[in-house]
């Protein structure tokens, strides 16, 4: 003989959805905020990364190619590119990440590579004074942090870590 039982739903109240729903989007807007933080600063270093490897491999074309090569940061763009040593482009234009852009907050140079290039010479260095020759490139995100790509005159490319005041670490 079988008895009725009480019947058994299976499934969620409008409560309890509500609460998972309310917990989530408190967890997002939490989130939300920090992991944009953390991917300004992941674009910062990618840029700089992607700058000094474009530096990088303009030096050694320089030297195995036996001819000036010439990375150039045209004034007022968001972009930069490889080109041989008359100016015809070889490489590029490589753009910065929207978050991204030319630190012009500590100065009004942010590029200050005479010429707004830098040139390898067949030997790996670049020309002592004048067009082409030492300097630094400044990048910042929109959170403010910095980093900048120096290029010393014996054709040494190096980056500087974060920061967010200046001065630069070196």
């Amino acid at each position: 003989m079988r008895t009725t039982l009480q019947r058994r739903e299976s499934g969620f109240s409008l409560m309890e959805i509500l609460v998972v729903l309310l917990g989530a989007s408190i967890l997002a807007a939490i989130g939300i905020p920090v992991m944009s933080t953390a991917i300004d600063q992941y674009n910062l270093v990618l840029a700089a990364q992607g700058v000094s490897s474009q530096l990088q491999f303009a030096r050694m074309k320089a030297i195995t190619s036996n001819e000036p090569m010439r990375v150039n940061f045209p004034a007022s763009t968001r972009q930069y590119q490889v080109e041989l040593g008359d100016g015809t482009i070889l490489k590029g234009p490589f753009f910065y990440p929207r978050s991204i852009s030319l630190n012009n907050v500590d100065s009004d140079t942010p590029v200050t590579f005479p010429g707004s290039f830098i040139t390898f010479q067949t030997n790996g260095t670049i020309p002592p004074s004048g067009n082409g020759s030492a300097g630094r490139l400044k990048l910042i995100n929109r959170a403010g942090a910095r980093i900048d790509i120096v290029v010393s005159s014996g054709g040494v490319i190096r980056q500087t870590p974060a920061y967010k005041q200046p001065p630069a670490p070196f």
